[in-house]
């Protein structure tokens, strides 16, 4: 698979990389991190990302042919869709990718559905910067600073800063290796983790204050809604976080944070850190994931939701 990749970077010279919706640390680490290799190689890339990269990561090098918003209509020798489990979490407009050239989709999630020319699925791997960093080792590419920082932050905050149950050795290696490049990981850390708003501390405050817990405390559910985000000047890319922060509780399995969209639309963000498989939940709502992150949408009113939600994880 990689091999044939390899063919199509050298054969092309235009490439389109793309990836999910509300990008977190591993969708923004992957796409500029092969922009950087592609950009070393003498090619042409753009990136589409729908939604601007979250403050959190506004330290790592940021190409400079960054798109949002629309998708730009071109024709590309190739259209990279990276982390994302079906092609319409790229966004409005995801139908035009397949007319602007041969997709290659790249992810790690089980939940996967192929929808590229190539697909390259390791449910075994950290993040997508995990796979991307065997594409990048076989075609030899030199690592600069601007690769391994991406690199780095991609694979720190896909782990959960290496908590989560997908470390595995591979991850430790790569960030290691990416040290050599110069990365200092206390920055990393300091930048993801310690470099947040006073407002999303008040909104943080105003979700724990509607924190329930079910099925004898081992779940536990909290809630934003748009009014919250209007008190506290604050957006949606100020909850990121916010769902590892619930499932922290001493004797949770399963900790969901439900988002208001619309008063009758609301977005899922689900973590579990026992046997519970919280991507199967999520498909059940036509959404998907990890097994131990997942998220999806539900329509209805906030209390026909958590019914739902009661109901899939069998709670009377």
């Amino acid at each position: 698979m990689f091999q044939e990749i390899r063919d199509i970077i050298e054969r092309g010279e235009k490439f389109l990389i793309t990836a999910h919706i509300d990008p977190d640390g591993d969708a923004t680490g992957s796409t500029f991190s092969l922009y950087w290799v592609l950009d070393s190689l003498g090619k042409q890339p753009c990136i589409y990302l729908r939604d601007p990269v979250p403050y959190m990561y506004e330290f790592l090098p940021k190409p400079p042919r960054v798109a949002h918003g629309e998708i730009p209509e071109d024709r590309y020798d190739a259209v990279f869709a990276l982390d994302c489990g079906n092609l319409f979490r790229v966004g409005n407009g995801y139908e035009k990718l397949k007319d602007m050239g041969p997709v290659i989709n790249i992810d790690h999630h089980t939940t996967n559905e192929p929808f590229g020319i190539v697909n390259i699925i390791d449910a075994n791997a950290s993040s997508v910067a995990e796979i991307l960093y065997g594409l990048y080792k076989t075609m030899q590419v030199t690592m600069t600073y601007d690769m391994a920082i991406n690199i780095y932050t991609a694979i720190f905050t896909d782990t959960g800063s290496f908590r989560y149950s997908n470390t595995n050795s591979q991850a430790f290696l790569i960030c290691e290796e990416m040290t050599r490049c110069g990365v200092a990981p206390s920055y990393v850390a300091q930048m993801v983790h310690e470099n947040h708003p006073k407002e999303r501390f008040l909104l943080l405050g105003l979700v724990l204050a509607t924190l329930e817990t079910l099925k004898n405390d081992t779940i536990a559910m909290a809630m934003v809604t748009q009014e919250m985000f209007r008190r506290t000047n604050t957006s949606k890319e100020h909850t990121e976080g916010f769902v590892e922060s619930v499932r922290e509780i001493r004797g949770v399995d399963v900790a969901i944070l439900l988002r208001e969209i619309t008063g009758s639309l609301y977005k899922i963000s689900m973590r579990s850190k026992g046997n519970t498989d919280v991507a199967g939940i999520c498909n059940l709502f036509g959404g998907g994931g990890h097994r131990n992150a997942a998220g999806c949408t539900i329509d209805g009113t906030i209390g026909e939701v958590k019914d739902r939600l009661k109901e899939a994880f069998k709670i009377e």
